[in-house]
């Protein structure tokens, strides 16, 4: 079964959508580039607001995540008992420091999760072999928030070529990036485990900043139908 993830911004957002049907709470700094982290005290503030919800963490933009900065907020969110921390493969070079930054890391029953992007050299055979250092699960995204989706940066074949070689090896694997309402019965046949949304669930998706209880309440329920 496809799970709907959104991503949120805060606490007053935390709880506007507690609420609502979402399977996966992502927690994130909306302005900060593709993976902003929103620092230690609004991802403890939400995960007490949230006790019951299964929640998302993005851990920072650094093109090298092999570094104190990171790995310390990575042992905090592992503390905090945050299920998914999303750490971002910026560049594909740096493939070698993703490995060994997670076995640097003891995650106990948090899921370390690989952000590929569509608009950044994304290659189905880093993936594979991303799929193979340790990480949990892999996930498809936009860098840029400008408004195209991955599905117009991708060909669905390559999309769903992604999806099966995931689940070949058992791998958590989902698909965000500026999605609308007409990628989700497309994507939704490929069955990812997730689809992740933000721009779509706010009153402006543009600039993705009020989240909408309506919008959120529509996209569930679009997810569920297909």
């Amino acid at each position: 079964m496809t799970k709907f993830l959104a991503s949120i911004k805060n606490e007053y957002e935390a709880l506007e959508v507690r609420k609502a049907n979402i399977d996966i709470i992502d927690l994130k700094a909306i302005n900060d580039g593709a993976l902003g982290f929103v620092g230690k005290n609004i991802m403890t503030n939400v995960r007490q607001l949230l006790s019951s919800h299964t929640i998302s963490v993005t851990i920072g933009n650094d093109k090298n995540p092999n570094n104190c900065t990171t790995i310390n907020n990575i042992k905090y969110a592992i503390s905090s008992r945050i299920d998914y921390i999303k750490i971002g493969l910026f560049e594909n070079k740096y493939v070698h420091e993703h490995h060994k930054l997670l076995q640097k890391i003891d995650f106990q029953n948090t899921n370390p999760i690989c952000v590929m992007f569509a608009d950044k050299e994304f290659n189905l055979e880093v993936a594979k072999k991303i799929s193979s250092i340790g990480y949990k699960g892999i996930m498809i995204d936009t860098c840029n928030k400008n408004g195209i989706s991955t599905t117009q940066l991708l060909p669905n074949h390559l999309i769903e070529e992604f999806v099966r070689q995931m689940k070949k090896r058992n791998i958590f694997c989902g698909l965000s990036g500026s999605l609308n309402f007409s990628d989700i019965k497309k994507l939704k046949s490929l069955n990812p485990d997730f689809l992740g949304f933000r721009g779509l669930v706010c009153i402006n998706g543009n600039d993705r900043d009020e989240i909408s209880l309506d919008l959120l309440n529509q996209v569930s329920l679009e997810i569920a139908k297909h």
